[in-house]
């Protein structure tokens, strides 16, 4: 029941992709990150492997789906009392079904292939996305380190010289000097950071050095992530992929059926022969006819064997859809929560928090606020900040998970070529 569930769903894939996408699409996507994912996919070694593995499974299948016996020709002689000297053709006919049970586990075969290639390119692009915003996230995060420090070195500068002037005491101006050197290394751990960043990046991608595209302006929208999720499950390449090793599994079993089942070979000969003697000789003409005994062994226990595997992969397959769909909803509920998040964190705009930050400055400098007081508080809107950074980069993260656990990855980034179908407010029941 199961199977044929998720055999409908996949046929009903296409249709579903194309109607979802609009409802997920969000904001516009950025038509140099499509062309620079496309880039990496084409040369990604990992794929490569992957063309080769299909193309081999092709291969087999080909293989598998030509006859299984071959004519045989043989030659054959006497000498002693006689001389003969004969030749045959033999064939041995597939009626047990050998042919057609190898087939269809070389198509199987051959769609498990084509199933993990497709697998592997969403993990890839999965991983390039989630890569690509931590980097931006590491790159908002230093140069906000760098405003800090220039910040902290401008106050701890101000501070030595109202010192010197004796405006303030010396806990004050070691205050503002322990700031800047905190500031220094902070700067210095989120400049390693970003290095790390720009090492993962490359990992993914297997192309050091490619410059990375821009990422949105803004995130997708995370209000229409409802969607079918059983359908969209049984379009994932995994658990195609599971769905085709449950099909391969059950050719086996058809195959180790017709090894129960007895080929005849029929064959044809004929020579002549010679008396030494003086006597007669003649033409020979023969007939042969043979079957297999199946006494000693009868594979019943491969029969056996190969159901309980089927039976594995069937258990399998049916998890492997049930995990996928409550991996998406999970996925949808993460990116849902963490967009939710960025956009209370954005009516907060970094401007509101400069001009923040120049009247603390004010105020600190007419001394109606301590030194320490300053401190704490300037920490505080600048640690807010670089939170906002951290949580952009969680946030782009967490679609890539969705992307990945739905497999509309691709569907979302073919759609950059149409504007209307990027309307956010564009969907497929409207």
């Amino acid at each position: 029941m199961f199977l044929s569930v998720l055999r409908a769903g996949c046929i009903a894939a296409g249709a579903l992709l194309s109607a979802a996408m609009p409802a997920h699409a969000g904001e516009p996507v950025s038509a140099d990150l499509k062309s620079y994912l496309d880039d990496v996919l084409r040369a990604h070694p990992a794929l490569k492997v992957a063309d080769a593995e299909v193309a081999a499974a092709e291969a087999r299948a080909q293989g598998l789906g030509r006859p299984v016996y071959n004519p045989e020709f043989g030659v054959g002689g006497e000498h002693g009392q006689s001389q003969s000297l004969e030749a045959g053709l033999s064939q041995t006919f597939d009626l047990s079904g050998k042919r057609e049970a190898r087939r269809a586990s070389g198509q199987a075969e051959l769609a498990i292939a084509i199933a993990e290639r497709t697998e592997q390119r969403q993990r890839i692009a999965t991983e390039v996305l989630k890569a690509l915003a931590d980097l931006y996230g590491q790159i908002a995060a230093s140069s906000l380190a760098e405003q800090r420090l220039e910040l902290l070195e401008r106050f701890a500068d101000v501070a030595d010289r109202q010192y010197q002037a004796g405006d303030i005491g010396v806990l004050d101006r070691d205050l503002a000097a322990l700031a800047r050197a905190e500031a220094i290394a902070v700067t210095g751990r989120i400049e390693l950071n970003l290095l790390k960043a720009q090492q993962a990046l490359d990992a993914a991608t297997r192309h050091p050095g490619y410059p990375p595209p821009a990422l949105p302006d803004q995130l997708p929208e995370s209000g229409r992530l409802n969607a079918d999720y059983n359908a969209l499950a049984a379009a994932l390449p995994g658990v195609r992929a599971a769905l085709a090793r449950t099909e391969a599994a059950r050719a086996d079993i058809a195959i180790a059926r017709s090894e129960t089942r007895s080929d005849p070979t029929v064959g044809v000969r004929g020579g002549f022969q010679e008396n030494r003697g003086g006597g007669s000789g003649g033409s020979l003409v023969g007939l042969e006819l043979t079957i297999p005994l199946f006494l000693r062994n009868n594979f019943r226990a491969q029969v056996a064997a190969a159901d309980a595997k089927a039976s594995a992969a069937s258990i399998e397959s049916d998890a492997s859809y049930r995990l996928a769909v409550a991996r998406m909803k999970a996925a949808a509920t993460q990116y849902g929560r963490t967009y939710t998040a960025w956009q209370r964190w954005s009516g907060l705009s970094s401007a509101r928090i400069d001009a923040s930050v120049e009247l603390l400055d004010k105020v600190w400098r007419v001394r109606e606020i301590s030194t320490a007081e300053y401190l704490l508080q300037l920490r505080q809107l600048l640690d807010g900040r670089a939170a906002g950074a951290e949580l952009r980069a969680q946030t782009w993260a967490s679609w890539a998970e969705w992307l990945d656990a739905s497999g509309l990855w691709q569907a979302w980034l073919d759609a950059a070529a149409s504007s209307d179908s990027l309307n956010p407010t564009a969907s497929s029941g409207k």
